[in-house]
């Protein structure tokens, strides 16, 4: 494996621009049904049915468009568009004379509550789901149309059936996609997600966060000599050094090859180096590592990475694995 003193940046999150696609073409819906039936009650059958509902949606639609016309959808603008996605079929509820508009509705909704499942965690999505169901109820109760109990049950258990069955099954092919086959540890993509949270959390919370780089001893010479099996094999001790040493809240990654990383927060440098040491102890395979921890600044993973990945380096220069080192 070559010299990585320079280490690239993470690779772009191709799952943030699939989740930022899939949001964009769930707003176009919305904006073109609730458009063209403003347009039918007010130009084509102006005595239709109200649709001032309908009017709001649209315009709510819009506004969440709007949020993801810039790239890096995050933060604020990504929270005010998932927000209109959920509200605009709401906001077509309150108005609804008519019992058999009421129908269609629900199906936006359930749309909503499969896509936050997706891409969220579990707890908050049931609980954004829940909110879904009861804002739902509320206005089929604000509404003219009269509203038979049995619709009541039916919106909250369509909405959320189908976060918990649907969305489940994606949030599972996501997670698929975003871990490494052979260790099921995350890949750079996974890694690259988790670390923008961590990061997020650790700026929050006002603590430091360190970057461990990690690869294994003459990782070619196993593979030449000893056959890729024991080349597998050796990754996969790695990684359960890693996930049984390393506390739960750490992001561990295989980034290819032999190259591994951990990245966790409220470790300083020294603690982190004892972290490493003690995680990578091992007889069954011998691990070298590199240390960097800094503050949670903009660019901090990648510039700590870098300067973590030249510590790996230099400590190899030494010619000892970093386990054996500090024994």
């Amino acid at each position: 494996m070559g010299n990585r003193s320079g280490a690239k940046p993470m690779l772009l999150d191709a799952h943030a621009v699939l989740q930022r696609r899939m949001l964009i073409g769930y707003l176009t819906l919305l904006t073109t049904l609730y458009g063209l039936a403003s347009v039918d009650s007010y130009v084509i059958t102006p005595d239709g049915y109200d649709t001032r509902g309908e009017v709001l949606g649209f315009l709510l639609a819009v506004l969440g468009l709007c949020c993801c016309l810039r790239s890096a959808l995050q933060g604020p603008r990504y929270m005010i568009a998932v927000t209109c996605a959920g509200s605009a079929p709401i906001a077509s509820l309150v108005f609804h004379d008519q019992l058999g508009a009421q129908v269609w509705a629900v199906v936006p909704l359930m749309f909503t509550a499969i896509f936050i499942r997706t891409w969220h965690q579990p707890t908050p999505a049931r609980i954004a789901a829940g909110i879904l169901a009861v804002a739902a109820v509320a206005a089929l109760l604000i509404a003219p149309a009269p509203v038979p109990v049995l619709w009541v049950i039916s919106y909250v258990m369509s909405i959320v059936l189908a976060a918990e069955l649907f969305g489940l099954t994606s949030a599972a092919l996501v997670d698929m996609a975003l871990r490494d086959p052979l260790t099921a540890l995350w890949n750079r993509a996974g890694v690259d997600r988790h670390v923008q949270k961590l990061v997020s959390d650790a700026r929050r919370d006002g603590t430091q966060i360190a970057v461990i780089a990690l690869d294994i001893d003459n990782f070619k010479l196993i593979n030449d000599r000893d056959g890729h099996p024991a080349g597998d094999a050796a990754l996969g001790a790695l990684a359960q050094l890693l996930r049984e040493r390393v506390p739960e809240t750490a992001v561990i990654g295989r980034l290819g090859g032999d190259e591994f990383v951990v990245v966790i927060k409220g470790y300083n440098q020294t603690e982190a180096e004892s972290l490493a040491l003690r995680a990578v102890e091992s007889p069954s395979v011998h691990v070298s590592f590199g240390v960097a921890a800094g503050r949670p600044d903009v660019g901090a993973f990648t510039s700590l990475f870098a300067t973590a990945d030249a510590d790996l380096y230099r400590r190899k220069r030494q010619g000892k694995n970093n386990a054996d080192a500090g024994q």
